[in-house]
């Protein structure tokens, strides 16, 4: 799996793309005339409504979607605004959500930071961590905070700690410092 994605990531294509089709969009809506010229259209570093795609060889890995986007001539690095992203595994499934506030998606190394309530939703076993950031790093195959963490399982037992780390099929899932012991939370039946 390293080695397909060491042969090129498609990312940043799938990201150009929609720059091009907004700012295309944005200099049509203004028309000959308009406010905005194409060639200033062109150099427009922000996105409304982002989607972009993680891939390695052809092979979707990931989604990445922004209610804002900001990006860079010279940097292969995109600022998120309103971020979630949603990570594959090999046959296609939604292995992990990861929602935040803001983020920092690296288009050539897939690299990812998420911050601001993030919460990551583990849809194969349907647990729950929740952290003041969460970082993610394909080429290391690690998913990692060093922020206070709160994990929830699915049966509602609970796990706080000063960070944790995983490996992105989260089977080796660790929180550090785990302290308050762990417990279970009942919901209360309604009335």
């Amino acid at each position: 799996m390293h080695d397909r994605r060491r042969q090129g990531r498609a990312g940043r294509w799938t990201l150009a793309a929609a720059l091009a089709l907004s700012t295309a969009c944005a200099a049509e809506a203004d028309g000959p005339g308009g406010a905005t010229s194409d060639m200033e259209a062109l150099d427009s570093p922000i996105v409304f409504g982002m989607v972009a795609y993680m891939t390695a060889s052809g092979v979707r890995e990931g989604r990445v979607q922004a209610d804002t986007a900001y990006t860079y001539a010279d940097s292969v690095k995109v600022d998120l605004r309103g971020m979630t992203a949603v990570f594959f595994d090999e046959n296609g499934n939604e292995r992990a959500t990861v929602t935040g506030r803001e983020g920092e998606w690296d288009q050539e190394s897939d690299r990812m930071l998420a911050r601001g309530d993030v919460v990551l939703l583990v849809h194969t076993d349907g647990s729950k961590i929740e952290s003041a950031e969460i970082n993610y790093d394909p080429s290391i195959d690690r998913v990692w905070s060093d922020s206070a963490t709160v994990r929830t399982l699915s049966d509602g037992t609970v796990q706080s700690g000063t960070a944790f780390e995983s490996d992105i099929d989260f089977t080796n899932v660790t929180v550090r410092n785990v302290r308050g012991g762990t417990g279970r939370i009942f919901s209360r039946s309604p009335p």
